[in-house]
């Protein structure tokens, strides 16, 4: 009898020992599962704000996906001024998600000193933003206002082109006939002048300067895009300044 006690307790040890080891191994495979890095950080809609800042941002290096609030994460990406909008997802083999919608910077106002984006606000300039449009002068406020509106209608890729945007209006014999026309002076030496009403024609800047160029040779001058007319007006003018007439 005494020695099947002695047994049974040693198998009962054995079997205890066993749990025991069981117990932690299955605990230090969960352990390292729950505090393994994020494998895959995948950020999309992002074009000012890069990839690099937004995990440096967010503080994602060495996180696991367990130790992530999908709603703290959103929340910190929404008070970035370019961020109008971000959805997160999770995944739990350690794969996160992040979905961003930027307001676009349309322009840097330098008398305000202010960028301005799609929506119209209004945010602090800062290094992330170099190469944007400049708008040198002062607009009153309705065609302002209406600019912001109407510069919405040209293409990202387009507005690059653009390196100083000036309020221009057109007057003939001391009379204002254009109150809403602006003069873009682009990256490529040329001038271009539009108004509010047409500025969906500034889209087509590239094949317009491509014809004339291919015409009269890659001779830098201003192009007329603010009449309704579907002739695009081109002459050599003063680059320095444009001469405005179009004539």
């Amino acid at each position: 009898m005494g020695e099947r006690k002695k047994k049974t307790r040693k198998l009962r040890f054995k079997g205890l020992i066993v749990i025991v080891l069981a117990i932690y191994l299955i605990g230090t495979i969960v352990f390292s599962f729950l505090s393994k890095p994020l494998k895959n950080i995948q950020i999309n809609g992002n074009n000012y704000l890069k990839d690099n800042y937004i995990i440096r941002y967010l503080d994602l290096e060495n996180k696991s996906i367990f130790q992530i609030s999908s709603r703290k994460l959103k929340n910190k990406l929404l008070e970035l001024d370019l961020v109008s909008d971000a959805k997160i997802k999770k995944n739990y083999l350690g794969k996160l998600t992040i979905d961003i919608t930027e307001d676009r910077v349309l322009f840097y106002n330098l008398n305000k000193n202010k960028i301005i984006l799609s929506s119209g606000r209004e945010v602090a300039y800062n290094e992330n933003y170099l190469g944007v449009p400049v708008l040198i002068n002062y607009v009153k406020d309705d065609v302002y206002e209406e600019f912001i509106k109407k510069l919405n209608k040209v293409d990202s890729e387009t507005l690059s082109l653009v390196s100083e945007i000036e309020y221009s209006p057109s007057i003939v014999n001391e009379k204002i006939v254009d109150n809403k026309r602006f003069l873009f002076r682009m990256n490529d030496g040329n001038i271009v002048y539009i108004n509010t009403v047409n500025i969906e024609k500034f889209n087509d800047y590239a094949e317009i300067y491509e014809v004339i160029a291919n015409k009269n040779g890659d001779v830098k001058g201003c192009l007329y895009l603010d009449s309704n007319s579907e002739n695009n007006h081109f002459n050599k003018c003063d680059i320095a300044s444009g001469d405005g007439n179009g004539e």
